[in-house]
């Protein structure tokens, strides 16, 4: 009796293969600086889950969620430049809408709402 061999639908080579590649975020600051974002999305799972979730609650706290966000040089980089609070907020919607963009809505659909 010979076994069935099971039907592959997909594999993680083909899902590595599809999954984009996003240049990190770049931002030009006074003085001809730059500082980057770190693509949170390209982060091994576990490790960017535990980062998000630490972002997410930081709420209102803005720097709180930007020095687990940015690398501690960067930080201080940005914080020299003094922004106003909506420049601040500005700031980061634009990050933010950098790798949106990127990735499209990965997760948000319907299948997702289990998870």
């Amino acid at each position: 009796m010979a076994a069935d061999k099971p039907v592959v639908q997909f594999t993680i080579a083909s899902i590595r293969k599809d999954v984009k590649k996003v240049d990190v975020l770049k931002v030009g600051l006074s003085g001809s600086k730059t500082i980057t974002f770190p693509d949170l999305m390209a982060a091994e799972s576990e490790e960017a889950e535990l980062k998000l979730a630490r972002i997410d609650a930081c709420g209102d706290r803005t720097w709180e969620g930007l020095d687990l966000w940015l690398s501690e040089a960067d930080a201080a980089l940005l914080r020299a430049e003094k922004l106003s609070r909506a420049e601040l907020i500005r700031l980061l919607k634009n990050a933010s809408q950098y790798y949106k963009d990127a990735y499209g809505d990965l997760g948000n659909d319907t299948a997702s709402e289990r998870f």
